[in-house]
């Protein structure tokens, strides 16, 4: 009797093993597991998916200056892109640049300008970087990050906005009630030091208002907000916060677009960021303010890619009808990164 209780507990604990071991290897999951159920709260966007067309082109070599990460893409009424990049500064004293350049069809690219530098002693003195465009009222607006913390090599970033007639500047920075002078920021970060911050700003207009996206990040997590504005010429004044729309978990910064066919918003990213499985997550909200995974790709997507943009046009704006030009740097090592730009569709 106590040899056959033995042989049944011992049939019952191989079993309750062998099942633990099935469910472990069921956790690798397919690329869109975690795309939109019909159940979800978005579910009339079910089935939306992101198809890279192809490998694209390296418009940058890290071999030239090391790189040009965080693109901001607009596309023109005539098919032309305009784009800005996170660039290296002078090896000194200011870390980053903001450079621009243009290209009539996405793929070759003018020589590059510097559009964007930090003003001396002044709350953006370290950096100027992570760009974001937006075009209204005669000016495009740059959104951008940065902070006067030289000993945080990065951290306690604030958002700050600049604004010129021309894409290429030059470009007068908001002084806290006015246009020009030492810039003050439009979102400060009040945190941690030793946390990242605010900034990576992407803009939307969208039902008379300027829709404010941002990434917030510190030592104990993030995501993403939101602000509006009005559409006017000081338009930092009547900023109002609506809170958070996306928690952070394993991606990047979001770059946000409006989608007139869909009537949708679509938010962008780099999905495990700076890692060897690195791909691109798209999100979806019918009201700009609450996201849904809807798809991820790695078909064509490169290893360790960071800080994707997506082109739009001047309002933030896309038809998914189209083709969109996407951008972000990738590498392994530490700021040496190229930049690849390439074609994706949205597809149901």
């Amino acid at each position: 009797m106590r040899k056959n209780r033995f042989s049944c507990f011992l049939f019952v604990l191989i079993t309750f093993f062998m099942l633990c071991a099935c469910g472990k290897n069921n956790e690798s999951e397919p690329v869109n597991s975690d795309a939109l159920s019909p159940d979800d709260p978005a579910s009339d966007l079910y089935g939306l998916r992101i198809e890279a067309v192809d490998e694209g082109e390296i418009i940058f070599y890290s071999s030239q200056d090391y790189y040009r990460y965080g693109p901001s893409i607009v596309k023109n009424k005539d098919g032309s892109y305009d784009a800005w990049f996170s660039a290296p500064g002078n090896n000194g004293s200011q870390w980053d640049w903001i450079t621009y350049r243009h290209s009539e069809d996405g793929l070759n690219w003018s020589q590059e300008t510097t559009v964007l530098r930090p003003t001396p002693g002044s709350k953006d003195r370290c950096s100027v970087c992570d760009p974001g465009i937006i075009y209204f009222g005669g000016y495009y607006y740059l959104g951008y990050t940065s902070t006067d913390y030289y000993e945080g090599k990065g951290s306690a970033n604030s958002a700050f906005v600049a604004r010129s007639p021309y894409p290429d500047g030059p470009f007068e920075k908001w002084n806290g009630s006015g246009w020009g002078g030492d810039p003050e920021p439009i979102i400060p970060y009040e945190g941690d030091l030793e946390g990242w911050g605010i900034g990576e700003l992407s803009f939307v207009i969208y039902d008379e208002d300027l829709c404010i996206y941002y990434t917030y990040y510190d030592i104990n997590g993030g995501y993403t907000g939101l602000y509006k504005a009005d559409l006017v010429e000081n338009w930092p004044e009547t900023m109002r916060s609506k809170g958070t729309v996306l928690i952070r978990d394993h991606q990047d910064s979001l770059d946000v677009v409006y989608d007139d066919t869909l009537k949708t918003f679509f938010g962008f990213s780099i999905y495990q960021r700076m890692a060897e499985n690195s791909s691109l997550i798209m999100y979806v909200s019918r009201d700009g303010k609450s996201f849904e995974k809807a798809d991820k790709t790695k078909d064509y997507i490169e290893d360790y890619a960071h800080n994707v943009g997506v082109s739009k046009d001047l309002h933030g704006h896309i038809s998914s009808e189209d083709a969109l030009l996407v951008g972000y740097a990738y590498g392994e090592n530490w700021g040496r990164w190229n930049t690849r730009f390439q074609f994706i569709n949205i597809q149901k």
